[in-house]
């Protein structure tokens, strides 16, 4: 009995080992070159602009541009299969509707219920585990059971999580996949899927029968310390963190749009900046490397608009915003992001800004943005 429970916890240590490796190489690849991708195509940008008078210098630069786009593209690609960002930032639920929609990609259509309502923010071990249980369930299926579709239900009460993965496909004979080697197993398999499980206090039921479809629950019990472990999604007591209101007003005096850029990289903040110094009514007035120091900037420089990144240290672009707009709502925040995803995008929203771009984008769109919003504020003459 303690040979088998230290070998499961062995296995469940070895299974976090891969994913916290996996997070780390998502995040390098997060962190530096896909910066680097998006700064090389500010640059082409700002080049494709003073090369329109030389046509195969422009067709030359967009050539090189739509190579920096794809190999973004792939780089967003590689990042979700290894960590996918939606799961350490919103949780199990909403990363299993991202995985759901994700799954296209294995030719299955999923249809995800989840509570609405739902705050549930598990320890990182259990949302990872769960995660990767039902998405090796899923592939599963896509590989086996003929279908095309599948559904997964997440429920949760009395002190007990539920996720449901159901399909009606051709089923197997669970004797044959009830070991490590079985033929329907997935890259850890349906006996990997059980010991992980076990080894979290869980458990996982497994119904199939020759045409009759395939029925996988996970069952786990809350832990009871796992409330003051949770990340609190709305934050309402800090709503009102600046005190009474000062006597800055929002109106220049003068024509420009005065703007705070706010990124963790330093080069992606100079290419912004090299991007707003072209446009004679915009003038950058600061730079914040993380959400704390914009939030002050703010408080200090009082500027117009902030253009505001979403992953960064100390404090993320999310609750800097929400915390800007709480003490001078009429300050435009424009969020920026290399992964723009829908879930990002309705963060930002909720939170006050006025739209969330991608970073590569800015070249292009970010000056009409920041001004179309300055004119519908009237913080502009």
């Amino acid at each position: 009995m303690q040979s088998h429970d230290r070998l499961r916890a062995l296995a469940t240590e070895l299974n976090l080992a891969e994913q916290r490796e996996r997070k780390r190489i998502a995040t390098e690849l997060h962190d530096h070159l896909q910066q680097i991708l998006v700064l090389g195509k500010i640059k082409l940008g700002q080049g494709k602009r003073l090369a329109e008078a030389a046509p195969v210098a422009a067709k030359l630069m967009k050539e090189t541009d739509d190579v920096l786009s794809d190999a973004l593209t792939y780089t967003r690609t590689l990042v979700a299969e290894l960590s996918p960002p939606v799961l350490r930032d919103h949780g199990l639920t909403v990363g299993l509707k991202w995985l759901g929609e994700y799954m296209q990609k294995h030719q299955i259509a999923v249809t995800v219920t989840v509570p609405e309502e739902d705050e549930l923010i598990l320890p990182e071990d259990q949302t990872i585990l769960l995660f990767q249980s039902v998405r090796e369930l899923l592939i599963n299926s896509s590989k086996h059971a003929g279908t095309g579709q599948a559904t997964v239900v997440l429920e949760h009460r009395d002190g007990l999580l539920r996720i449901e993965v159901c399909d009606e496909g051709t089923g197997f004979d669970l004797a044959a996949a009830d070991t490590p080697h079985g033929g329907i197993s997935s890259k850890f398999g349906l006996f990997s899927i059980r010991e992980r499980m076990r080894a979290l206090g869980g458990a996982f039921n497994l119904h199939s029968a020759s045409g009759q479809g395939t029925t996988a629950t996970l069952t786990l019990p809350l832990r009871s310390s796992a409330s003051a472990q949770c990340r609190v999604l709305s934050r309402p007591e800090q709503r009102h963190m600046f005190g009474p209101n000062t006597q800055h007003s929002g109106l220049q005096q003068n024509a420009k749009i005065r703007v705070l850029l706010v990124d963790d990289h330093a080069m992606v903040r100079q290419g912004l900046r090299s991007v707003l110094d072209g446009y004679e009514d915009i003038r950058v007035i600061g730079e914040a490397e993380n959400g704390e120091e914009a939030v002050q900037l703010v408080n200090q420089l009082r500027p117009t608009a902030v253009v505001m990144d979403i992953n960064m240290p100390k404090m993320d672009g999310i609750e800097a915003t929400g915390r800007i707009k709480s003490r001078y709502p009429e300050t435009i925040v424009i969020g920026i992001s290399v992964n723009a995803a829908k879930e990002k995008e309705e963060a930002m929203k909720q939170a006050g800004a006025v739209r969330l771009m991608t970073k590569e984008a800015a070249v292009e769109q970010l000056y009409d943005v920041i001004v179309e919003a300055a004119k519908q504020k009237g913080t502009a003459a």
